[in-house]
């Protein structure tokens, strides 16, 4: 998950110490508000959110299209393989 913050500079001196190659910083210790709109999925984020909940995606996608026999028929099959590979 890609999220962007802003940490005040001054609380980064607090944290960090420079030995003139590198900064070594110790934990950030505060709490950061983040909106929901200013959080990114990376593909493994998603893979792994549809991985877990794939189950009632389908349900959620059969309910919707059970009126078009084609779709609902391959929404329940997918249902079907998808319960048969949990096991």
């Amino acid at each position: 998950m890609i999220v962007h913050v802003h940490i005040d500079y001054k609380e980064l001196e607090e944290l960090c110490e420079a030995d003139g190659e590198f900064a070594y910083c110790r934990d950030y210790d505060n709490d950061i508000e983040i909106e929901l709109k200013d959080i990114e999925f990376d593909m493994q984020d998603l893979e792994d959110i549809v991985d877990e909940y794939l189950d009632d995606i389908l349900k959620i996608l059969a309910k919707y299209f059970r009126k078009d026999p084609k779709v609902y028929k391959k929404l329940t099959l997918l249902q079907e393989k998808s319960n048969n590979e949990s096991f």
